[in-house]
């Protein structure tokens, strides 16, 4: 192969590498710019490297000026080609913060007492209906109690196990007093399973 270094004669340089045949180039040339034919420039230059006498005149003729009144337009040089693009590592949405108020304490606390009051409700309506005493009712009153506060809390928690509990022991003591008169230490076992139920139940 032999370089070709060609300098057109409107300014424009541009070479290749070509492997002649009889001294001479085996395809059309022309400058990228303007289009004059380089394919004489190019045989002249082969020909002093092989050592030959020049076959055509290494010179190149400028082009013709444009005629008057034309407008010149830009020569088109191929845009270089781009370079492929990487892919944009895009970050991942961040996930929704949890709405605020989805678990209410305040509500919680609400249903613990609505609970504890429908337990009361059924417990001392039973003693008013059968006039029988049944200290175990109190169970029902803890299990009401953090079902209650369970439902309108809408979930479970510690704090709020804690709260029941007490909600539950007051709820109990007080309706064996209404019952009894007094509080009968007896029921004291009923007392303490309404309290672990209600705890229970809110707390999970």
């Amino acid at each position: 192969m032999i370089p070709v270094k060609i300098h057109c004669g409107c300014g424009q340089k541009y070479a290749f590498e070509v492997e002649p045949v009889n001294g001479r180039i085996t395809f059309p040339v022309a400058c990228p710019v303007c289009g004059v034919d380089g394919t004489p420039a190019a045989n002249a230059l082969i020909a002093q490297t092989l050592g030959a006498p020049p076959a055509e005149p290494a010179a190149v003729a400028p082009p013709p000026p444009p005629p008057i009144g034309t407008r010149l337009r830009p020569a088109e040089v191929p845009a270089p080609a781009e370079a492929p693009t990487r892919p944009v590592a895009r970050p991942l949405p961040a996930a929704a913060p949890k709405a605020t108020g989805e678990f209410n304490l305040g509500l919680g606390i609400l249903g613990a007492f609505l609970g504890a009051l429908v337990g009361v409700g059924a417990m001392y309506g039973f003693y008013e209906f059968a006039g029988f005493r049944f200290p175990l009712l109190g169970v029902g009153i803890g299990i009401l109690t953090g079902f209650g506060a369970k439902l309108l809390f809408k979930g479970t928690d510690q704090t709020l196990g804690i709260i029941s509990g007490v909600i539950a022991l007051v709820a109990v003591v007080g309706t064996l007093y209404l019952m009894y008169g007094t509080f009968p230490i007896v029921s004291i076992i009923s007392v303490a399973v309404s309290v672990s139920m209600a705890y229970r139940i809110s707390s999970g």
